[in-house]
């Protein structure tokens, strides 16, 4: 019995290397995740997410929905969205350090600061709310017909399956 707690053992100390050994955390690394981190911040959370809230709120003025259920789900779409964001910049936030040189980072985050860049960003987010009003209309028939063609060709209930899948 004591062999095979020995054997565990080396196998677990090889394969793991020391019991409590940790890698010392990188402070350049750690610099540039926090730089890709406020970068993220300034060009996808924060002032972008307060704005596409007063989008929403002005989309859903014209919806004919009564005022409790406009304010409702203004407010619980807002709340998922900024949560989404939330997640979304934690995960993008190494694929953009990896992506960006540090000085890159700098420069961006140094113009995303600026009245200029917080105006671009502004107007950005305008130009895609306009740009997806004027998509959804030309899109949702072009999918539709592109469904019917996927049908008579393939298997719908396959692509149901795939749809089911995580996609990345």
């Amino acid at each position: 019995m004591r062999f095979i707690a020995v054997i565990v053992a080396a196998t677990l100390a090889v394969s793991t290397g020391p019991a409590f050994a940790q890698d010392a955390p990188d402070p350049a690394r750690e610099n540039h995740l926090n730089l890709a981190e406020r970068y993220l911040e300034l060009t996808q959370g924060g002032d972008v997410l307060k704005q596409m809230r007063r989008q929403m709120e002005e989309g859903y003025s014209g919806s004919g929905l009564p005022a409790d259920q406009r304010a409702w789900m203004t407010e619980s779409l807002g709340e998922m969205l900024a949560e989404v964001v939330d997640e979304t910049i934690v995960q993008l936030r190494d694929n953009v350090a990896d992506n960006f040189t540090v000085p890159e980072l700098e420069a961006a985050i140094g113009f995303y600061e600026s009245p200029v860049g917080r105006s671009l960003v502004r107007k950005q987010v305008d130009l895609n709310y306009e740009a997806q009003q004027i998509m959804m209309p030309l899109l949702i028939p072009r999918m539709t017909a592109l469904m019917e063609k996927f049908c008579i060709r393939f298997d719908c209930e396959a692509l149901g399956d795939a749809a089911t899948k995580p996609f990345r």
